[in-house]
């Protein structure tokens, strides 16, 4: 009688070890890291509506064919895709929401290649461009005083996120990709809906946020991808099928200022490229 009360009593442990097991998320490779991690924001993360990534938290809008997919396709590896859509720096380290776990939870010490895109919604970037579309509408001048600061007020937020993911995942590279080209110089009213002096205000912004995260990157041992030259004539002047971002009118992405399918393939191209020539 004894030894089947033993039997049972280790019978309902393991039952409520595995319980144990299946209701609690398992880390990346058993608390090692992924070998790839990738972290980032909607910039990294999701083409709007186009191939909808349903095993990816909803919330986060990723894509099948993001960025980080495609470059961990070429190059052969398994990547644990943490990016997510309206991701801040601090979401890097922190519940973004319930379900959406620290984007850090996937670093280890197996952990072998990094890919970071994220900041430009800690600088307000989308409440600043709407801003200059109305100034276009109602009149006035779309340059903000206070838009510049805030670009800059990211950099020691990005330098501790980069250092923290070196102490996390010691044998990591990290590979940081700024932002492509937006919209021409004079943009293309009639597309974008912008008038030419605005559209050269917000091309300037994104530029300005990527020399911030350029700085960073170089103060912390991490190599910068100047993602620009390669999507110059990828605008969202550019033709669809062409352009490497979806304008006002959305009519690929149906998320305004978001890559096309066309842009991720474009964007990884050159992060692969990159990662193959650091090798």
């Amino acid at each position: 009688m004894k030894t089947n009360r033993r039997r049972i009593g280790t019978l309902t442990a393991g039952l409520l070890m595995l319980v144990a097991a299946l209701a609690t998320p398992a880390a990346s490779a058993d608390n090692g890291g992924a070998e790839y991690v990738a972290l980032g924001d909607s910039g990294a993360a999701t083409t709007g509506v186009q191939h909808f990534d349903t095993g990816a938290p909803l919330q986060c809008a990723q894509s099948t064919v993001n960025t980080p997919k495609l470059v961990a396709a070429d190059l052969g590896l398994r990547v644990d895709d943490r990016s997510c859509s309206s991701a801040k720096i601090k979401d890097l380290t922190g519940y973004q929401a319930a379900g959406i776990a620290p984007q850090f939870d996937a670093l280890g010490p197996a952990t072998r290649l990094v890919t970071v895109h994220i900041g430009a919604n800690d600088t307000e970037m989308t409440r600043y461009v709407l801003g200059c579309h109305l100034a276009g509408i109602r009149g006035g001048s779309c340059a903000d005083p206070s838009w510049d600061p805030s670009i800059d007020a990211i950099a020691p937020a990005y330098s501790a996120a980069l250092r923290r993911i070196t102490e996390l995942a010691p044998n990591a590279r990290i590979f940081v990709d700024g932002w492509p080209l937006y919209v021409r110089d004079g943009g293309c009213p009639e597309l974008v809906g912008l008038r030419p002096s605005d559209a050269s205000t917000i091309q300037r912004a994104f530029d300005r946020l990527n020399t911030v995260v350029a700085r960073a990157a170089a103060e912390q041992g991490a190599t910068y991808i100047d993602t620009k030259p390669a999507s110059l004539g990828h605008d969202m002047c550019a033709p669809v099928g062409v352009r490497w971002f979806d304008p006002v009118v959305a009519s690929e992405t149906l998320t305004p200022y978001h890559p096309t399918v066309q842009g991720m393939r474009g964007v990884a191209d050159v992060v692969t490229a990159a990662i193959r020539a650091a090798s």
